[in-house]
């Protein structure tokens, strides 16, 4: 897990910007555990320095890790803890696309229960956990200076951070063109499961239900191997699934 603190043109203010394009084969307890632990006390440390600068100065590194444990108590706990659906659990003992799709027939995540599975997944079955993160830009913008950060507003202008050689318009073409994957994948010897989203999808703009965000299914069962599915999604062109898992109580939710 990696870290940046991305100041404002102004410099009075600061984004702190956490991420990993790739994060492979690792024991995710202990990886999340980790990661969160580092997040809490960077972010500890930062909101403390905007309210006492000289005081965060004098304070080491154990500090702030012991105030993040301190915040963290139960954390694995209530990811092991949180309730899935029992499908889920089969779906980790099964090897048949056949039955996959039976399995995950109108099935549902929201982020707690995607992490308890991603838990357990290690925990009961021994699978090792991936993650890979990638993006594909529109045709053209390949070698563009792009800012540190950008996005659109809720009046639809784009506000960004960080020098850059396109227009506004350039950008806001970037956000709503370009292809982002976001993949997490289970895997055990030859055996793996993969659930994976767009950023099209959790931003509502996929043709499911009304722009339901959702997670798209594929395991080692649909007869294409983990780095060849891998491949197909850096370049943007992934074999495509008629499975879908409804993602819930994130991203930009459908008007009932």
């Amino acid at each position: 897990m990696n870290t940046e603190k991305i100041f404002d043109e102004n410099g009075q203010g600061f984004i702190r910007a956490f991420y990993s394009d790739k994060i492979e084969r690792v024991n995710p307890i202990e990886f999340y555990k980790t990661a969160e632990l580092k997040h809490s006390a960077t972010l500890i440390k930062d909101i403390l320095f905007l309210k006492n600068p000289l005081l965060t100065s004098f304070l080491d590194s154990e500090y702030f890790e012991r105030k993040a444990k301190e915040m963290l108590v139960g954390y694995c706990e209530k990811c092991l803890n949180t309730e899935i659906h029992q499908n889920f659990i089969e779906l980790l003992n099964t090897t048949r696309k056949k039955d996959q799709i039976r399995l995950l027939k109108k099935m549902t995540l929201n982020p707690d229960e995607l992490m308890s599975l991603i838990f357990r997944s290690y925990n009961e079955f021994g699978y090792l956990y991936s993650k890979y993160h990638f993006k594909n830009l529109p045709n053209g913008f390949e070698q563009k200076i792009l800012p540190k950060i950008f996005r659109l507003d809720e009046n639809d202008n784009i506000i960004k951070t960080g020098d850059t050689d396109l227009t506004d318009g350039e950008l806001k073409h970037i956000i709503e063109n370009r292809k982002v994957i976001v993949s997490h994948f289970f895997e055990k010897q030859d055996v793996w499961h993969c659930f994976f989203s767009t950023y099209k999808s959790m931003g509502g703009k996929e043709n499911w239900k009304d722009g339901q965000p959702h997670f798209h299914y594929i395991s080692s069962g649909f007869g294409i191997s983990k780095d060849d599915f891998i491949e197909s999604m850096r370049t943007g062109n992934y074999k495509s699934t008629s499975i879908h898992i409804d993602l819930l109580e994130y991203g930009e939710q459908p008007k009932k």
